[in-house]
């Protein structure tokens, strides 16, 4: 039975025990480091003849078994639930964020750009900057570049093959200005927590 007492305890002999009146002494589930385990006494010979020793033996012997299972069951238990620990919230909101903007992302690349859409777009674009600045480009995917061919716009449109699809900029000799997906996307991971950076 020695094999299968985890380390720190030591089964007692329950005749001894009882023989002895020093009170209840509850064992710690934890046993200082530094304190040498108990040794254990030899089992005392059963008288065979006996009735009584023998039964007090063999209900010892159950006792004992009993004991052991329970304090095995007992520490599997407090290992279970030292693994229920929270996760860290900061990792948790991290990993959340990183995963919405993760999705997010792939489904505005994998929408289809809608041409009045992008039309309505560059409109808003162009009616934000002066009429008195005649330097004005109007910056778009090349993709989206094919889409504006028709659009009535007094500017002049170039194409940026760095830019997201569905976003427009327009520069003037003062600064630009940027409108659409890039900016929404920016906008959510700001949102999250994550900053401008991606």
């Amino acid at each position: 039975m020695s094999d299968l007492a985890p380390a720190g305890f030591a089964p007692v002999n329950l005749a001894q025990a009882m023989a002895q009146r020093s009170g209840f002494r509850p064992l710690s589930l934890a046993p200082a480091a530094d304190a040498p385990p108990p040794v254990q006494e030899p089992l005392t010979e059963v008288n065979e003849d006996d009735p009584f020793a023998r039964g007090l033996a063999e209900g010892q012997r159950l006792a004992e078994a009993a004991f052991t299972a329970e304090r095995h069951q007992l520490l599997a238990l407090l290992a279970g639930a030292e693994a229920l620990q929270d996760e860290p919230s900061e990792e948790l909101a991290q990993l959340i964020a990183t995963t919405v903007e993760r999705l997010v992302r792939q489904i505005v690349e994998a929408a289809p750009i809608d041409a009045d859409w992008l039309r309505a777009q560059a409109e808003t674009a162009a009616a934000m900057v002066a009429d008195a600045d005649k330097a004005r480009t109007l910056w778009v995917h090349p993709d989206d570049a094919v889409l504006l061919v028709d659009c009535p716009l007094a500017l002049a449109i170039e194409s940026d093959p760095a830019m997201v699809r569905g976003t427009v900029r327009l520069e003037t000799s003062t600064g630009w200005i940027e409108h659409g997906r890039a900016v929404y996307l920016d906008e959510l991971r700001a949102a999250l927590g994550e900053g401008a950076a991606a």
